[in-house]
């Protein structure tokens, strides 16, 4: 038992676990603490408004990246040559760019038209807020790649360097200029590691005008599917900022339900690290099946294992912490914060699903898991805010979950067979 943990211990290091994971923790916890710090310094109200911008960007950047970072990552993480590769990646690049101004811009016109929402100030934020499309889209497919090629090491260590600077001045803009100065850090912070992520892979780029077609069409395999899936995925997970805020006037309210909804960011680090390092690594066992669900089975009890973990922890100690470090001021948010805990870490389970389905290339059944959750969610959402107000939404975030868990097995079991 002791050389069988040694060796799987060795075996995670030398893939880069442990250093996507320090990255992540030290990343979300420095994050954390600066939300808490904006939290702190802002009101309830701009609490609020920057959730409704970051979800609307986090849609829009879906739609606008056409699933290229998806396609990338699958494309680049099969057996190919490097030429191949790099031609692949090139494209994926070169086609987010076009792809997110164009509809960065469409955004910009239906802002003016006010259709986002009634308040005047996220109309105003609106355009920087959502200019990370076209930054932060670009550089997610620098880090598809990375993911692909296995470097994991390398971008985990630009990533911890550029967030820390990111962060520091997001805390130190939002001090002295508020919520503007908040938007003002956070564009410059893409822009900085978007820089740097090019010049790391500047040896990487291999365009070639007669094999751009071709690879568009190469990633189109993959983009289209991927892209309604994430599309899917995004406004399901945040229909419920986009049922508030169309029904709901009080911008207090959203704030606080915002807040609690920003804390449980918490319960997502271990997770979602790994489903990074397993995505690409599904993909290569994907002709064996046998492996593949020995290998699905076994990680997916230790996923299990750290949500119900770590959900323990975040019941017990969160709403001590939010007295005492607000002095009263987000108390309101606690019980939002106590069914969001729960809701999400049920939806949590299925990050290993998620990733072993599109290791198997059936990334339309992601794309169905989605779209069943989202039409679950919105239905049960506006019912419970037209009787129960926002705390509605937190208690509907439970059954949400669990029909995702659900939804997510079913496909997964069809994608084996």
């Amino acid at each position: 038992m002791y050389n069988l943990f040694k060796t799987q211990l060795s075996n995670l290091t030398s893939r880069g676990f442990f250093h996507l994971l320090s990255a992540n923790v030290l990343i979300q916890a420095v994050a954390f603490a600066s939300q808490l710090f904006v939290a702190g310094i802002l009101s309830p109200d701009d609490v609020g408004r920057i959730k409704v911008i970051m979800t609307f960007l986090s849609v829009f950047s879906v739609v606008g990246s056409m699933g290229f970072n998806g396609s990338t990552l699958k494309l680049c993480s099969e057996n190919r040559t490097q030429a191949e590769v790099r031609q692949i990646f090139s494209a994926g690049v070169f086609f987010t760019v076009i792809s997110t101004i164009a509809f960065y811009l469409l955004a910009i016109i239906l802002n003016s038209f006010e259709l986002f929402s009634s308040d005047k100030m996220i109309q105003w934020l609106i355009p920087m807020g959502l200019f990370p499309l076209i930054t932060n889209s670009v550089f997610m497919v620098l880090v598809a790649y990375f993911q692909a090629i296995k470097e994991i090491k390398i971008m985990s260590r630009i990533t911890i360097i550029n967030k820390l600077i990111s962060i520091a001045a997001i805390v130190l803009l939002t001090w002295l200029l508020g919520i503007k100065g908040y938007y003002i850090a956070y564009n410059i912070s893409f822009i900085i590691m978007l820089i740097v992520g090019m010049r790391l892979l500047k040896s990487d780029f291999s365009f070639q005008k007669n094999e751009l077609r071709a690879n568009l069409r190469t990633h189109l395999t993959y983009s289209k599917p991927s892209l309604l899936a994430n599309l899917m995925s995004e406004i399901s997970a945040y229909a419920d900022i986009f049922v508030i805020n169309y029904l709901l006037s009080d911008m207090h309210e959203i704030g606080y339900y915002s807040f609690a909804l920003t804390l449980t960011v918490a319960l997502r680090i271990f997770p979602a690290t790994v489903q990074q390092m397993a995505t690409p690594y599904f993909s290569g066992f994907s002709a064996d099946k046998d492996q593949f669900k020995t290998i699905f089975k076994k990680y997916n009890r230790q996923l299990y294992m750290v949500v119900f973990i770590t959900l323990a922890l975040a019941l017990l100690a969160g709403p001590f912490l939010i007295k005492t470090i607000f002095s009263g001021k987000y108390d309101a948010a606690i019980p939002y914060f106590m069914f969001l805990c729960i809701g999400w870490s049920i939806r949590l389970m299925t990050q290993l699903q998620s990733a072993a389905i599109f290791g198997l290339g059936k990334l339309h059944y992601n794309a169905w898991i989605s779209l069943i959750s989202l039409i679950f969610n919105v239905i049960l959402y506006v019912i419970f805010v037209r009787n129960f107000g926002a705390i509605g939404v937190a208690w509907a975030s439970i059954p949400a979950g669990v029909v995702i868990l659900v939804t997510s097995r079913i496909f997964m079991n069809r994608a084996l067979r």
